[in-house]
């Protein structure tokens, strides 16, 4: 916007929705997690939360529903045996109470604390203002196409907090430590947007800047 007194106004605004999460079966790194966390029997461990799907956290499960689909899972399917342990019993290699004093079942999930973070939404507003010096008018015997405009810029002028850029989202394994989807209240997100490798990074916090344009 061009303002009285040769000021320009410009702006521009961000609001991204926040990107969906999956939720997934924590894993312990020890020999047999076939049995623990192998729950379609395809022999990849740290499986997909039974009962949610691929994106769900953020979209079909919301931050609020999240104990609700923790405790159907812990009710429905924790203690007992993956589709490897079953085969293992159907082939009368081992007994259930064998494997589950093995450790060889579905672990049991902690619930989310009652103020657990979500994924969060992206936004920013920048603004600039410039002043617009016609170069002839002020000196005279000068282009009349030059002009010079100072100006300032603010980025993210509200310094909004932004949090789970899309390389560090909110981790969807549930196991329950700090950065996880049952783990992190506000106070210990690790993962808002900074600067990044250069001055300025989209969402990062709110940053100043001074210029000087020339044009001819």
């Amino acid at each position: 916007m061009d303002l009285p007194g040769s000021l320009r106004l410009s702006s521009i605004s961000h609001y991204d929705t926040a990107l969906p999460g999956t939720l997934g079966l924590p894993t312990t790194g020890l020999p047999g997690e076939i049995f623990r966390t192998d729950v379609t029997g395809d022999g990849t461990t740290g499986d997909i939360l039974p009962g949610t799907n691929t994106g769900s956290f953020g979209r079909s499960v919301k931050v609020g529903d999240l104990n609700n689909v923790i405790n159907a899972y812990n009710s429905k399917y924790a203690g007992t045996l993956t589709p490897a342990g079953q085969a293992l019993v159907q082939a009368g290699l081992f007994t259930t109470t064998q494997l589950t004093m093995l450790g060889a079942f579905m672990p049991s999930i902690l619930p989310a604390p009652a103020n657990e973070v979500g994924i969060d939404a992206l936004k920013t507003v920048d603004v600039s203002l410039s002043w617009i010096l016609h170069a002839d008018r002020v000196l005279g015997r000068l282009p009349e196409s030059l002009t010079i405009e100072p100006g300032v810029s603010a980025f993210n002028v509200f310094n909004f907090a932004n949090f789970d850029p899309p390389t560090q989202l909110l981790r969807g394994t549930l196991n329950g430590s700090a950065g996880s989807a049952n783990g992190t209240p506000p106070a210990l997100r690790t993962n808002r947007i900074g600067l990044g490798t250069g001055v300025f990074a989209l969402g990062a916090p709110r940053i100043f800047e001074w210029g000087l344009r020339i044009n001819f």
